[in-house]
């Protein structure tokens, strides 16, 4: 029993709860955001900005987190972080209670408000590049894919179940279901105590090819960005699309979209577990992803606002599945030093989901009779990234080929 404990495959289960548990609490979040602002008395603009601001750190403290992931070693780094967002999910909680009972006016809370969102952003910065990383180091390094479709899986999951355990808080009470923001990153914390000690990488005594980036990097990065891009667009037009196109009220429309984000979570969850794990070449999943991803968007693009838009999505969503462990795979193939690698992924997603909230409201707003437009765009030119890695690639491999020959 002691012996199975200390197996890899029961660190890696640990690890996958943390990654499910930082998911689930980022929608916990999103979905009190109507009662805080009734309870609260914030506005929602105020609501976004400290959103926004949160998820700005975040995206500028992952590849410093995987940095030191690498030196020092996984554990202590992530220890670290889930502290600092735990405090941090303390001061945002007591500030927001203080808010609903009188005790603070909007004016004098937001800047508190804003402070606890920065020390939260540049602290849980560290939990997916530590997390990934660390589930490198335990696996076998042609599971790869494997190991990181399930941590994708996890945090799918995550997304999934949040709703499910904001819904029993809310009996308790309106503000309620904002306690799992404290007790999830409590769980972890005691759940990363229980891990051994990660690996660490100096720079120093690592060489230049044990820390040299995959053949078509730079077109893998830019497939990673492109993808939360084209993810972001499609989440913040869906709702409105769903009122101009369906003939929903806004309540309806909410509604569907908290059913419709929280079925696609799943689904992915479900794709990720039975047939990405299957598959032994991450080069494999990278193409089903791209060619899922390009099919799903024609057909959602072409259908939307009839039903057969939600074959459209699933298709989309199976993409999505496949693509991102498949490029996180080849990326983190010839780099020992993956907190680093995985850090600078973390940037690309957080300022990928970013740029597609901000293109695809823009862009609706602009257009509403186009409202994929912009997705259309993005999964294009992920479509001519994904072919560019490919040559180069191959190019790479018939270089070295010819090399070895020689």
């Amino acid at each position: 029993m002691r012996r199975s404990l200390n197996h890899p495959k029961h660190h890696l289960r640990k690890i996958n709860m943390v990654v499910a548990s930082q998911g689930a609490a980022q929608v916990v979040l999103l979905t009190q955001i109507p009662l805080i602002v009734e309870r609260c008395g914030l506005s929602l603009a105020s609501i976004g900005g400290l959103v926004a601001l949160g998820t700005f750190c975040l995206m500028i403290a992952g590849p410093l987190w995987g940095e030191m992931g690498d030196r020092v070693g996984r554990k202590p780094v992530l220890l670290a972080g889930l502290t600092g967002a735990l405090l941090a999910q303390c001061l945002f909680v007591a500030l927001l209670v203080a808010m609903s009972q009188g005790y603070l006016e909007e004016s004098n809370a937001l800047i508190a408000l804003a402070i606890s969102r920065v020390i939260y952003g540049l602290n849980a910065a560290a939990i997916y590049p530590c997390c990934q990383a660390w589930a490198i180091d335990l696996g076998e390094p042609e599971k790869r894919l494997s190991i990181l479709s399930g941590l994708s899986a996890a945090a799918n999951l995550g997304r999934g179940l949040g709703p499910l355990l904001a819904l029993p808080a809310l009996l308790a009470g309106a503000l309620w279901p904002l306690a799992w923001l404290i007790l999830l990153p409590f769980i972890t914390l005691v759940l990363t105590a229980g891990l051994p000690k990660g690996k660490s990488y100096i720079a120093e005594t690592e060489s230049s090819e044990n820390s040299s980036l995959p053949p078509g990097a730079l077109a893998l990065f830019a497939t990673a960005l492109l993808g939360t891009v084209s993810v972001g667009q499609l989440q913040v037009v869906m709702g409105p699309a769903l009122k101009d196109l369906y003939g929903l009220s806004a309540m309806g429309a909410s509604s569907a979209t908290a059913v419709l984000l929280a079925a696609v979570a799943i689904c992915g969850f479900l794709v990720q577990i039975g047939l990405v794990r299957k598959l032994k070449a991450p080069q494999m999943s990278f193409m089903l992803g791209v060619s899922s991803l390009c099919t799903g968007t024609i057909l959602l693009s072409s259908t939307l606002g009839s039903l057969l838009a939600a074959a459209g999505l699933l298709i989309f969503v199976v993409g999505i599945a496949f693509l991102v462990p498949g490029y996180s795979a080849l990326l983190s193939q010839a780099n020992r030093r993956g907190g680093r690698l995985f850090g600078f992924l973390s940037l690309m997603h957080t300022g990928g989901y970013t740029i597609g909230f901000a293109i695809g409201g823009w862009l609706y707003e602009r257009d509403p009779q186009q409202p994929l437009l912009g997705l259309l765009v993005s999964v294009s030119l992920i479509a001519l990234f994904a072919l560019l890695s490919s040559i180069i690639s191959k190019k790479k491999k018939v270089g070295q080929t010819q090399y070895t020959a020689r």
